[in-house]
């Protein structure tokens, strides 16, 4: 690990001997991190400073404060690729976590006319509204409001959307088959709805990905603004080389026309 110079800040010092504990497996995930106060008697310096020190560990995802329970290590966060279409069940099994869903809403409304444009919907047509929270391993990790094309939905409307994959539940129950999606993540803090729903503080950095789906048919299936813990689930991204992408004016990135707003 580099090291930094005695000028640097009180907190910084502290940061980096606890960033080095945790790297160095003193500490092993899910293991109870030292309080507040622990800390403040350990390094004899003010509560704020071992405030700012674990915040950057926090930030960082080395740490995760549940509310009422402590602080605890968890460096090892569950990697999702972005550029793959899978289903919360199937990231949860592929590392070994138990998935479990809470329904809290499921309705069938009449589109808004801006959702209506997005997934190309007639006057006509409805949508299944349904707001779920994700857990692996009891713990919450991800606010689900997604809107479905309520004609494709209907054959698993009644379904029980608690203990089962939304994406296994229509492919099992029905012939569609889903093609590409379109997805947008931007960094967002907690506010009172995530610190309740997702027993965490407010303002704690999260990650809202919105993201538009089609059947392999061209329809428009899914459209949803899910809100993900950042300091459990990371998102990797795969790149094609510089000479795929870089124009003759020599810019590197080609960035795409097509985007969820």
């Amino acid at each position: 690990m580099i090291s930094f110079s005695p000028n640097s800040p009180k907190y910084y010092q502290i940061y980096e001997k606890l960033l080095e504990k945790i790297q160095s497996g003193k500490y092993e995930e899910n293991d109870r991190f030292p309080s507040d106060t622990e800390l403040v008697k350990q390094f004899d310096v003010s509560r704020g400073t071992v405030r700012e020190a674990v915040k950057m560990l926090i930030d960082q995802g080395y740490l995760v404060r549940e509310q009422g329970k402590g602080t605890f290590v968890t460096y090892k966060k569950i990697e999702q690729t972005s550029d793959q279409l899978i289903g919360f069940s199937e990231l949860m099994k592929r590392n070994n976590i138990k998935p479990d869903a809470k329904l809290l809403h499921k309705e069938i409304i009449t589109p808004p006319e801006e959702l209506k444009d997005r997934m190309h919907l007639s006057d006509d047509d409805k949508v299944v509204h349904i707001i779920r929270v994700r857990y692996g391993d009891n713990l919450p990790l991800i606010i689900e409001r997604s809107y479905f094309n309520y004609r494709l939905f209907k054959p698993i409307y009644d379904k029980d959307l608690e203990d089962n994959s939304i994406f296994k539940l229509l492919y099992d129950h029905t012939d569609i088959r889903l093609g590409e999606a379109v997805q947008h993540i931007e960094a967002i803090n907690a506010g009172e709805t995530e610190h309740d729903m997702l027993n965490i503080p407010i303002g704690t950095p999260l990650l809202l990905l919105k993201r538009l789906i089609q059947t392999k048919s061209g329809e428009y299936f899914q459209y949803s603004e899910d809100v993900y813990r950042s300091d459990r689930i990371s998102f990797t991204t795969k790149t094609i080389s510089y000479d795929r992408t870089h124009s003759e004016t020599g810019l590197p990135i080609d960035i795409a026309d097509q985007r969820i707003s």
